[in-house]
């Protein structure tokens, strides 16, 4: 059974958005802020060993607030026995985050707008306005360091991490991440992924001794906590600043591919594919993207054809299943295979199949 208690002076930031948020919930009937965590309510602009406890306590879900008069009561983190946070438990609401698969993306979403034309001027001072243009200005110039740099506003130390780390649980036991599924996103340990190595090192992670798998997981969950928290918790590919916890809305995914990677390729690969620098969490929205096409130019590209065939009534493909986005097997597109599946597949005359590529070759060349 979870505790219910004020963390001390750690928590004064915490109970005082819960107590706000239910204020604004009352102000407005609605329920929307309660639901939710957004990355300025939660995190400092630097998250350090000093007030990581504060960061925790603002993540944890809340006991409800009761306002009557000038008395607040309720509010408080709940924590489990041992005074830890559960990652399952931080409240969040997926209908804040916009639309960006293939078959639901749409500019009459402003905040998407701004993302698919970045080039457009953006008058709102909502940050969510700024961030989505950033987001959107990295990926059409297929900038993978200022799509990073725009979806992690948070800047987070590696002690700070490590310790939010070993106060984070998951499930209804409470269990440690070093002790479930979490350290091991991303596939490291299975034979469909065989082939990835510990960063730095010619050695495979499936043929390293229990010893040094142990020790490299346990860096692992750091890393993975330590992404998470740069990008405040939030989906690195969406304009919306609300906080995602891993899991199934939200998942962790490497920013290039294994296959081109020195783990598949050797010397004439970019890189290590499991090294930190290649973590990025994303909602599940954003996955589907993701998993069809690992190019975020391309990934860009196809948001914007779907933008045009939603206005113009024509059909995209349906998004893939979870099952599909779990096959190891699965085959990701070019860039080019994407947008001629995705402007012909569902076309129903040859027409608007021809408008729809029409179309893709235009967004393709700038014109």
């Amino acid at each position: 059974m979870a505790s219910r208690r004020m963390a001390g002076s750690a928590d004064y930031k915490g109970r005082l958005n819960a107590v706000a948020s239910q204020l604004l919930d009352d102000l407005k009937g609605t329920d929307r802020y309660s639901k939710s965590r957004f990355i300025d309510e939660v995190f400092p602009e630097h998250v350090t060993l000093e007030n990581a406890d504060e960061t925790l306590m603002a993540l944890a879900a809340r006991t409800p607030v009761s306002i009557s008069g000038n008395q607040v009561s309720g509010g408080e983190a709940i924590l489990d026995p041992k005074g830890r946070v559960n990652m399952d438990s931080i409240p969040t609401n997926p209908s804040e985050l916009s639309h960006t698969a293939p078959d639901a993306v749409t500019s009459a979403d402003p905040k998407m707008r701004a993302l698919l034309n970045p080039d457009e001027a953006v008058t709102s001072a909502n940050p969510e306005y700024a961030r989505a243009q950033k987001i959107g200005r990295a990926m059409q110039a297929n900038d993978q360091d200022a799509y990073k740099k725009a979806g992690m506003p948070i800047e987070v130390d590696d002690d700070a991490a490590a310790y939010i780390a070993g106060q984070l649980v998951r499930g209804k036991a409470n269990t440690p991440l070093r002790s479930n599924g979490f350290v091991k996103s991303g596939g490291v340990g299975t034979d469909s992924r065989g082939q990835i190595l510990i960063p730095g090192t010619n050695q495979r992670f499936n043929d390293a001794d229990k010893k040094t798998q142990g020790a490299y997981l346990d860096q692992r969950r750091n890393a993975l906590v330590g992404q998470w928290l740069r990008q405040g918790g939030a989906s690195i590919a969406n304009p919306s600043t609300v906080i995602v916890p891993p899991g199934q809305l939200s998942h962790m995914d490497h920013v290039r591919s294994l296959s081109s990677s020195t783990d598949t390729l050797g010397e004439g690969g970019w890189g290590y594919s499991d090294s930190p620098a290649n973590f990025s969490y994303l909602d599940a929205e954003a996955n589907v993207h993701s998993k069809l096409n690992y190019d975020i130019q391309s990934q860009h590209n196809l948001m914007r054809l779907a933008d045009f065939m939603r206005q113009n009534n024509m059909t995209a493909p349906a998004r893939l299943s979870q099952s599909q986005l779990g096959d190891p097997n699965r085959k990701r597109l070019s860039g080019e295979e994407a947008m001629v599946r995705q402007a012909t597949d569902k076309a129903t005359d040859v027409m608007s199949g021809g408008e729809a590529l029409l179309k893709a070759l235009q967004i393709v060349n700038g014109l």
